[in-house]
């Protein structure tokens, strides 16, 4: 009962708050990744591997651009590093007026040309995964990837941006590591900040420990909206198989028709009903509760 009045008064927020356009658009500009993590389901992803089309990106920008949505992520279950056109695709979207564009990365193919475009094409922020206290327990994590040179490629990075003035913000997330001050020790007074997070269950109900605990709406719903490298837009940003989709912005269909759907609708309703567990992604997602 306190979860289904939780849900209620948190969904009734979130739905006077939510626009007729999402906040946040997350576009998969690619899927493909160059690590095999051991703390990422990859190994069990189904659809296609590939990039997104040219003339699918132009669509989803120029629409973020003309409804003001301020901010892009370039990045959702890939390796943005990966699309070897990303930096015309972050000039593109400033080009539009976005006034947040930002990405996702494990750092490893960031050299000195990758961070001196992304520079140039106006970057606003970018994550860098590093997780592991050590460079053994960083290996042993983020395999095939090398410790070494993604903690270079992220000095590199920022003495360029500080040569060249840039108003890019470096990040370090991490989700898995023994020691939260050694992870942070080699990058402490380089980087523009640091997150913590805890590893969660990518909605498959695999460890979850939710027993007893309050549920919530998750805000991702009214705030959020993510486009895979396909076109279809999925549940959220944890539906790494494209499990639940929407909808797909095509020639006919746009984000904001998505947006305002009759299945986006009843997701959020169900969500402000407490009635998650009808949704199979979200019914024992870790991030669904309290």
């Amino acid at each position: 009962m306190l979860s289904k009045t939780l849900c209620r008064i948190g969904g009734g927020v979130y739905d006077y708050a939510q626009h007729a356009f999402p906040d946040v658009v997350r576009i998969e500009t690619t899927n493909a990744c160059n690590a095999c993590c051991t703390i990422c389901p990859r190994r069990n992803i189904r659809r296609r591997i590939t990039r997104m089309d040219d003339a699918l990106y132009l669509r989803l920008i120029d629409e973020c651009g003309r409804f003001g949505c301020r901010e892009i992520h370039l990045h959702n279950f890939g390796e943005p590093l990966m699309d070897k056109q990303l930096e015309d695709r972050v000039s593109y979207a400033k080009g539009k007026g976005i006034k947040k564009v930002k990405i996702f990365s494990n750092g490893s193919l960031l050299n000195c040309d990758r961070a001196k475009g992304l520079i140039e094409a106006g970057l606003d922020e970018i994550k860098i995964s590093i997780d592991g206290a050590s460079k053994e327990e960083f290996e042993r994590i983020r395999v095939p990837l090398q410790f070494e040179t993604v903690m270079q490629n992220i000095k590199d990075l920022i003495a360029m941006r500080n040569t060249s003035h840039s108003r890019l913000k470096v990040h370090i997330t991490c989700c898995s590591t023994s020691d939260k001050q050694e992870t942070m020790r080699p990058l402490k007074n380089i980087v523009d900040g640091f997150s913590f997070s805890t590893i969660h269950n990518w909605g498959t109900g695999e460890q979850a420990k939710t027993a007893n605990r309050l549920r919530k709406p998750c805000q991702r719903l009214w705030r959020n909206l993510t486009v895979l490298a396909g076109g279809e837009v999925s549940l959220c940003c944890l539906d790494y198989d494209g499990q639940c989709i929407l909808g797909r912005v095509d020639e006919n269909t746009s984000i904001r028709e998505i947006w305002n759907c009759a299945a986006y609708r009843r997701v959020r309703q169900l969500h402000k009903d407490g009635r998650q567990l009808e949704i199979p992604l979200c019914a024992n997602c870790t991030k669904s509760f309290l």
